[in-house]
């Protein structure tokens, strides 16, 4: 964090984030005191569960992973991915007197300038839409982000076959912490039976 930062109600006002659990709520005013000058800031789960909850034992590192994706679905943020590196960057994000240069590069709405947002989010959304209909013809119905029996690629459709992209990209971003969702979850689920197993030896 590079200042003192005031949360003002006025930003809470809109019905995507209102409709969010408190604790994912919770989270993104952490992020807002969390980001640098320009809202941006690198993902790491284990600096942000130290700073965002340091005494909360019931938080974890998927915990922050599934709240940055609620945000991201609720348009609350970008989450993209810079050669292999996944960054966050705040949508409704005020401007700052005398803003520091960011270290951190900037989200992929903002680098063409002369693409305006809604063409380049109806574009992003329609090469989705072909890369699942592509995976169905190929494979049957596309994999659901909850599917356990397949890990999801951690790059975007558009960059599957390339091993990825050093150019910012939204759709990698989201599909790398994703694809660390399910891991987390296959460790768990593997860990479970052996917990189990461990309850029933006789003492």
């Amino acid at each position: 964090m590079t200042r003192r930062r005031t949360v003002t109600p006025e930003g809470y006002s809109r019905e995507e984030l209102l409709s969010l659990p408190p604790a994912v709520r919770l989270t993104e005013i952490s992020l807002r005191l969390y980001a640098d000058d320009h809202g941006r800031e690198k993902v790491n789960q284990r600096l942000m569960l130290a700073n965002f909850y340091p005494l909360d034992e019931e938080m974890t590192e998927r915990t922050i992973d599934e709240h940055l994706l609620s945000l991201d679905d609720a348009g609350c943020l970008v989450l993209f991915d810079v050669d292999g590196s996944t960054f966050f960057a705040l949508t409704d994000w005020p401007t700052v007197d005398r803003a520091k240069p960011s270290r951190f590069p900037a989200p992929p709405l903002a680098n063409d300038s002369r693409m305006p947002r809604d063409l380049f989010v109806a574009r992003e959304r329609e090469s989705e839409r072909e890369g699942e209909r592509g995976s169905e013809s190929k494979s049957g119905p596309a994999r659901s982000p909850r599917d356990t029996t397949s890990p999801p690629s951690p790059f975007c459709h558009a960059h599957r076959s390339t091993g990825g992209t050093d150019e910012p990209c939204r759709g990698c971003g989201r599909a790398r912490l994703q694809r660390k969702v399910w891991d987390d979850e296959q460790i768990a689920a593997r860990q479970r039976p052996e917990e189990a197993h461990d309850d029933d030896e006789p003492f």
